[in-house]
């Protein structure tokens, strides 16, 4: 956020003590000049307690979204899960679930699309499942942008796939 700071005078011209017969403090001047301090540097919200969810185009505003089972082709990065982010700062993390058939596996990545990242890994060559998680990506856009979680995987036989998706927006 950008901040176009604005000067605020404080009343030289009036004494900052005014003793008066109903208990004031301060002389007029001086309380509104404390109020448009307040004002201008705006509530800091603490969090919230309740359990509710932040608002659409709020910080903290959260979205996650979760495919079905995806059929791999070996060896080509698939997209899985997607999310449309509104302009703003995010972070954006995902994994996928591999389930693994019969047949023989090389290797195993996961990534976030529109950041070209991903973590490979290899694996035994025996069919077991892996759950591969991708790193927190920063995502700060001007105009509404997709972002999917991939996965790929190099074998022979069968792979399955599930990917997730989260977004929190940080400012």
């Amino acid at each position: 956020m950008v901040h176009n700071p604005r000067l605020i005078e404080p009343p030289f011209y009036d004494p900052p003590i005014a003793p008066s017969g109903n208990g004031q403090q301060h002389s007029q001047a001086w309380t509104e000049y404390h109020q448009r301090v307040a004002d201008a540097l705006g509530v800091i919200d603490a969090g919230i307690t309740d359990g509710s969810n932040a608002a659409a185009g709020d910080i903290g505003e959260y979205m996650t979204s979760t495919s079905g089972v995806v059929g791999l082709t070996t060896n080509v990065v698939t997209n899985l899960s997607a999310l449309a982010l509104t302009p703003g700062d995010w972070d954006v993390s995902g994994y996928v679930l591999f389930q693994a058939g019969a047949g023989t596996h090389t290797y195993f990545a996961v990534g976030i699309i529109t950041i070209d990242a991903r973590i490979m890994a290899t694996f035994p060559g025996t069919a077991i499942d892996q759950l591969m998680p991708t790193t927190v990506h920063r995502v700060n856009i001007t105009a509404p942008t997709t972002v999917w979680v991939v996965g790929q995987a190099g074998f022979t036989g069968t792979v399955n796939a599930t990917g997730t998706i989260s977004a929190r927006r940080v400012r």
